[in-house]
Parts: C-alpha cells; structure tokens; sequence
C-alpha cells in the first residue's frame, strides 16, 4: 500500500487518538479530504472512514491521486457534544479566518484550536496537490432522512454531485454562513457534505462507507475499483430513496434566537411535504407554522443547534 507524507491509516482495531485516520496514494493527481465528526455527536462518518482506510490497506487497490481522512473536532468527540464553544460548522468565514491569520484568535476556545489546526492542514494538502481538490463532510442527522448531498450551486460542484444517486440540495448562501464547504468553494475547489441518516441509526455508518468508496472512484483516485462492487455501494444509497426529485434549493430557515425555548413537533423526516399554516414546532410565544407549501429539511430533535427547519423547493 502507498503511503504518502507522514500520516499512517488506522488499523480497525485501534482507540481512534489522534486527528488522522488515514492517508493513501500519491500527490501526482487529484486529492480528496473527508472529515468525520466536524460535530462531535456524530460518529457514523468516523466510523466509516476507519473501515475504508483499514480495507484499502487489506485490497490494495491502484491509486492515482490521494486520498486523507481525518477527524473534524476531535475535542467535542471526546466528549460526544456537537460543539463546545460554537458550532464548527458555522466559523469558516472571513472575519474568523482573518482573526486566524493576524493572530488574533484565541485559539483557547476548543473550536476555534480546532480550525486552526484543520486549516493548517488543508492548506497544505492545496498546496501538495497537482490535480483537483475536493472535501467530503461527513454528517448524519437529529431527525429520520435518506441520504442526501448538500453543496452550493456551481458547474463544477454541480457536475461531481451528479454522479452519485441521490437527491442534491443548494442554495446555502445566504442562509448557513461559516460552512466548511462554502469556504472550499469560494476557494475554487469542490466542496459538498453527506448526510447518510440518523446519528444512531447503524445503517449511516454503511451508507457513510458506499458513499466513500464511489467517491474514491469517482474523484478517479480508485481508478481500477470492481465495477460490480461498486454497484452494491449504488444500491445501498439507493435503497431508501422515496423522492423522484434529485435537486432542491433552500427556500426558508428557521433560526433559533439565544432566549427561544424552540421545540419541533413531533414525527418530521427529511423531504416530508409540508403546507402553509401547517404547524411544525412551538416556543414561548405559541405555535410555529409554515409559511411556504414545500418540504420539510433537517428539522432539529437535539438539544445543540440554531436551526429549527428549513423548508425545500425542487429545483429545476
């Protein structure tokens, strides 16, 4: 098995210590990045990850181009909390950055030490690379959902996107700022995140897995992958899908304010439909309802979090 750089791939077995999980290939090609566990209650993309890593070092497969895996905030994993100080999904953005670059983060608060450190990583990794750069994020989700793709609108993250079989949403700007992956775009480069379930279904740690290994293939790292083995992994992501629609745009967020006792009804999955007026959720002030027909999106059923819901639009 190649190995590049200093990094070395975890055996299965092993207490997951340290940020790196793994690192294959060679620096002549394109290079892909996953993150696991950019929230610390979300484990299935770590797990994922160290199964691959441990069977790319069992098969040996050709490589052309690298691959890394690493995990996201290993300071609220350890204590198995979304974030400690702020959400390390929500602070890629230019005044914090600036605030890095100028010395003038107080890298004393764990997320912030915490992009510090994956900054410093991620760019090295830009720089190294001689082909394509892409970050894969990781994720699963507080309510029921299929697996499904969030990234920004543009032909290049459009046409890498289009290669998996399932549903694509867009349209972040504007209403999520601070993500991992709108800073990987503006970059230039491809940046989406995966979400495969529900944090404690153990089915997302296997679609987090099939997700990977088409990755692999598609980025054109795996070149030479068993066609008939990836088909299984195509299967598996299919399997639960109930929309026949494959792109949606963000049309509305509920943000939670810091004094709102917010509360999501009970029984809402991702891209459930949803009417105007239907209630969705309560607080201190009474009944929260929708204002849009559409279809409901990541409805919040944990305690950390600003985003009650969102609510979807197919997007033609």
């Amino acid at each position: 098995m190649q190995k590049v750089g200093n990094l070395v791939p975890s055996v299965k077995s092993e207490p997951l210590i340290t940020r790196f999980i793994g690192d294959v290939g060679e620096n002549s090609g394109n290079t892909v990045l996953f993150l696991g566990g950019i929230h610390g209650n979300e484990i299935a993309g770590i797990d994922a990850l160290k199964s691959v890593f441990y069977q790319l070092n069992e098969i040996n497969p050709e490589f052309s181009g690298r691959a890394v895996a690493l995990v996201g905030n290993l300071r609220a994993l350890k204590e198995n909390k979304r974030y400690l100080f702020r959400d390390m999904n929500r602070i890629w953005s230019r005044d914090v950055l600036d605030d890095m670059h100028y010395d003038r983060l107080d890298v004393s608060l764990p997320e912030y030490a915490e992009l510090t450190e994956l900054y410093a990583i991620i760019k090295a990794l830009i720089d190294s690379t001689t082909g394509q750069f892409f970050v894969i994020d990781l994720h699963t989700t507080s309510s029921p959902t299929i697996p499904f793709i969030v990234t920004n609108k543009n032909d290049r993250c459009g046409e890498f996107t289009n290669s998996f079989p399932m549903p694509v949403i867009s349209g972040l700007t504007g209403f999520l700022d601070g993500t991992l992956l709108s800073y990987i775009n503006e970059l230039g480069h491809v940046g989406l995140a995966y979400e495969a379930g529900q944090h404690l279904n153990p089915k997302s740690a296997l679609k987090h897995e099939s997700f990977v290994w088409l990755t692999l293939s598609n980025t054109g790292i795996c070149p030479t992958l068993d066609e008939e083995f990836l088909e299984k992994h195509r299967l598996i992501l299919q399997e639960e899908l109930v929309t026949r629609t494959n792109h949606f745009k963000l049309i509305s967020r509920y943000k939670i304010k810091d004094d709102e006792a917010f509360v999501m009804n009970p029984g809402y999955g991702n891209f459930q439909k949803i009417h105007e007026g239907e209630e969705l959720a309560y607080n201190q002030n009474g009944v929260i309802t929708s204002p849009y027909d559409g279809f409901i999106f990541m409805p919040l059923y944990q305690p950390q979090g600003d985003d009650g819901f969102f609510i979807i639009k197919p997007d033609a």
